[in-house]
């Protein structure tokens, strides 16, 4: 037996999961404590055809009138099957993690009429230690070395673990803020992440830490202070400043558009070997999966991007591929953090060997703006676009852009894929402008 997508999509609206969460899960327990309102947050994800994720932030009343807003989050599957091999897979923790849904080491519950699985924050059946991780006390003799590595001098008088950034099952972000009896908290960071990919992190971030571009100011990124298997946990040093914003029009942009082609040349240049192998043809089987998901509910995107691959797929064939080089993985202007001074590189776990053009073309095809208010918007990401280039060949002139359209148009079509995945305003013209921009992006030769 199968649920459908919109049956399970109404349940997830947060003022039914409001409801829900009070008359099936806390009043039963909690009788004093009242659900004031959910609030959906970052983290839903959808695995077609199979599990839907949402995450929550619950506003709750305490009795004596505290409010406290913890972390919820639900996953629900579309038949059966799926959803009793999961069942079956956590058990444990069903059995063991089921009682005060406001126990610090967290909870989880089943419904299998609707079924899905309902878990208040840190439980997670991926990271059995979350935890111990958000525990300071328990962390303590984990980070006091690594704090006195940072701060010599410092006398750490307290602990406290701030929760960054969390996607369920797949990887969290934990600040440790101790104080120090200064202004502001002396911090590490750490990061949770599924099947063991901290130690490959943290080996890629020690490669680049090592490199003479890193040593000599060219790149900032944050030192890796250790790996604990037991608790999945990289430990990474502080990496100061704010995410930089989508503003075309500010100089900001355009001087990070220029460091960001130096970065990944010097990383392309750099010989590390860690990393697996990534083609082209995974990049484009990504995008085929995906787009079946979109047949019915969006044909006219679904036929345009069908089209869309063949003719890069062909392209392909008639292109010969790039020798590969240390990649990035994930390169946008979004993976940088400016402290009103440098730019400083994040999130490299998704470092692969691929050809130079997938981290060139990944990069310029996020700097199209999705909704331009006005047509300079599209005119200054074309010249972010060329600063972005022109700083590449400065440290690898000998690049040739062979299949820089190839990928280029790749990254534009999966931005339109995303576009129709999330249905946000205007979402069909966004999707097909996105596909246009990259049918002409597959036709313009590297240097035009």
């Amino acid at each position: 037996m199968s649920a459908t997508y919109s049956a399970i999509k109404a349940m997830s609206e947060p003022d039914v999961m409001t409801t829900f969460l009070a008359d099936e899960v806390i009043n039963p327990i909690l009788p004093a404590v009242a659900v004031k309102k959910v609030r959906a947050t970052s983290g839903r994800r959808f695995e077609a055809p199979r599990v839907l994720w949402n995450v929550y932030e619950a506003e709750l009343q305490l009795p004596g009138g505290t409010e406290i807003r913890p972390l919820v989050w639900t996953k629900a599957f579309f038949n059966d099957s799926d959803c009793e091999e999961y069942r079956h897979r956590i058990r444990w923790i069903l059995k063991h993690r089921n009682g005060n849904p406001l126990d610090p080491q967290g909870f989880v519950k089943f419904f299998p009429e609707h079924r899905l699985f309902l878990y208040f924050f840190p439980t997670d059946p991926t990271f059995p230690a979350l935890p111990t991780v958000f525990d300071p006390e328990a962390m303590r003799p984990i980070l006091e070395p690594h704090f006195k590595y940072v701060r010599p001098d410092a006398d750490i008088q307290s602990l406290r673990a701030v929760r960054v950034k969390y996607l369920p099952e797949i990887s969290c972000i934990v600040r440790y803020e101790a104080d120090i009896g200064e202004e502001r908290p002396l911090s590490i960071y750490g990061k949770v992440q599924h099947s063991r990919r901290g130690a490959f992190t943290h080996d890629v971030m020690k490669a680049l830490w090592d490199l003479p571009a890193r040593a000599s100011g060219e790149m900032l990124l944050s030192e890796p202070l250790g790996y604990y298997p037991d608790l999945d946990l990289m430990l990474q040093t502080e990496l100061p400043g704010e995410d930089v914003k989508g503003d075309r029009h500010s100089d900001l942009f355009m001087a990070e558009s220029e460091m960001a082609g130096r970065t990944i040349g010097h990383i392309h240049a750099s010989g590390i070997t860690v990393g697996t192998p990534h083609t082209i043809d995974v990049e484009i089987q990504r995008l085929y999966d995906r787009l079946e998901q979109f047949k019915m509910s969006s044909p006219k995107v679904y036929l345009a991007l069908r089209d869309l691959l063949k003719q890069i797929s062909a392209r392909v064939e008639r292109v010969p591929p790039e020798a590969p080089v240390p990649s990035h993985g994930d390169y946008k202007y979004n993976q940088f953090l400016y402290d009103g001074n440098q730019f400083g590189l994040i999130d490299v776990e998704y470092f692969v060997q691929a050809e130079p053009s997938f981290d060139l073309g990944k990069y310029c095809g996020h700097l199209a703006p999705s909704a331009p208010k006005h047509w300079s918007d599209t005119e200054r990401s074309n010249e972010a676009r060329r600063v972005f280039l022109d700083a590449y060949c400065q440290v690898r002139p000998e690049y040739r852009g062979a299949r820089f359209p190839l990928y280029e148009s790749l990254s534009l079509a999966t931005r339109s894929l995303v576009v129709t995945w999330t249905q946000g305003r205007n979402w069909d013209y966004t999707a097909q402008t996105l596909i246009s921009l990259s049918y002409e992006r597959l036709k313009t030769r590297w240097g035009e």
